[in-house]
C-alpha cells in the first residue's frame, strides 16, 4: 500500500553545471505528470516521463529540473523582439501622449529579450546523467510514499478491527431476535385483548413476517465479507485505491440498511460508530495509490 503524497530531491554535478531535481506528488484520480525543465532538456521530456511511469502508477506528479552555474551556455539577444518592443512602446507613448524618454532599462524588463542558449545538443552521457538523477529523485519520492502508505495501512487495520467488534455486538444483540420479538408482541396483544385467547399460530405468522422485514443477517454477512475482501485487496501491490474506495461504498451501504431495518436504538448507535470509522477510513483511502 502506497500513499499518493510524497517528496524527493536529488542533485548531481555534471559537465554542464549542478543538476537539481525536485519531485512532489499529491492525490489524483489518475497519473498526471508535469515537468518544469530547462530549455536544454526539453528534448528528453518524453524519456523522463516514461521513466517516472515505471515507478509511479497514480497521483499528480510534479518534477522540477534546474541547472545551477550552467556551463556551456551563453546568453543571446532577441533582436527581433527588441525592435518590435521598441515599435510598440513608441506607439503606446503616442496614443497616450506620454513624452517620457524610452530608456534601456525598459527593454531589460522584458524577460524574453535575453535567453540562455545551449551551444550544443545534449550528448548521450548528459542525457543519461539527467535521467539517472531524475530517477533517483523519483525513487526517493516513491520511498516516501511507501513509508506514508505503511502508516495509512496500520490506521486502516485498526479501524477495521473496531468495525468488526461493533458488528459482532450487533449480531449478538440480534441472536434471540425472533424469540424476544414474539414474546413482546404476545404481551402487547394480551394487554389489549385482556382475557381473549390468542391464536398462537397466527401470532407466530405475524412474528415471522415482522422478523423477516427486520432481519439483518444477510447484511451482516455481506459486511463481514466486504471487510475480508478489503483486507485482501490491501495486501495487493500496485494501484489499489480505487478498488478500496468502491468497496468502502458497499460497506457503507450495508451499514445504512442494517440501521434502517433493525429499528433498534442501540443498534443504530452501534451503526453510527461503524459509519464514523468508515468515514475515517474513506479519508485515508483517498490518499492511497
Amino acid at each position: 500500500m502506497k500513499s499518493m503524497t510524497g517528496y524527493g530531491k536529488s542533485e548531481a554535478e555534471t559537465k554542464y553545471g549542478k543538476l537539481i531535481v525536485e519531485t512532489r506528488s499529491e492525490n489524483h484520480r489518475f497519473l498526471d505528470i508535469k515537468f518544469q525543465l530547462p530549455d536544454s532538456t526539453l528534448s528528453i521530456e518524453n524519456q523522463l516521463s516514461e521513466a517516472v511511469k515505471n515507478l509511479i502508477l497514480r497521483g499528480k506528479i510534479r518534477v522540477t529540473v534546474s541547472l545551477e552555474g550552467t556551463k556551456n551556455n551563453s546568453f543571446v539577444l532577441n533582436m527581433d523582439l527588441a525592435k518590435k518592443s521598441k515599435k510598440n512602446i513608441d506607439k503606446l507613448k503616442k496614443e497616450l501622449g506620454i513624452k517620457e524618454e524610452t530608456r534601456l532599462e525598459h527593454f531589460l524588463m522584458i524577460k524574453e529579450i535575453f535567453s540562455a542558449e545551449s551551444k550544443h545538443a545534449l550528448s548521450k552521457n548528459e542525457t543519461t546523467d539527467i535521467i539517472r538523477t531524475v530517477l533517483h529523485a523519483i525513487k526517493k519520492l516513491d520511498d516516501a510514499r511507501v513509508s506514508e502508505g505503511r502508516k495509512l495501512e496500520r490506521d486502516i487495520k485498526n479501524r477495521l478491527q473496531i468495525i468488526e467488534k461493533l458488528t459482532t455486538r450487533i449480531k449478538s444483540k440480534r441472536k434471540d431476535f425472533i424469540k424476544i420479538t414474539s414474546s413482546k408482541l404476545k404481551e402487547r396483544i394480551q394487554k389489549i385483548l385482556e382475557d381473549t385467547q390468542i391464536d398462537e399460530e397466527r401470532l407466530y405468522q405475524e412474528t415471522a413476517f415482522l422478523a423477516e422485514r427486520s432481519d439483518i443477517t444477510e447484511e451482516l454477512v455481506r459486511l463481514k465479507a466486504h471487510i475480508g475482501k478489503f483486507r485482501e485487496i490491501a495486501r495487493k501491490k500496485g494501484s489499489i485505491g480505487k478498488e478500496l474506495d468502491f468497496l468502502l461504498q458497499e460497506m457503507n451501504r450495508e451499514a445504512g440498511t442494517i440501521s434502517a431495518k433493525s429499528k433498534d436504538a442501540e443498534i443504530s448507535h452501534f451503526i453510527i460508530d461503524v459509519r464514523s470509522e468508515m468515514e475515517k477510513i474513506r479519508e485515508q483511502v483517498q490518499n492511497i495509490e
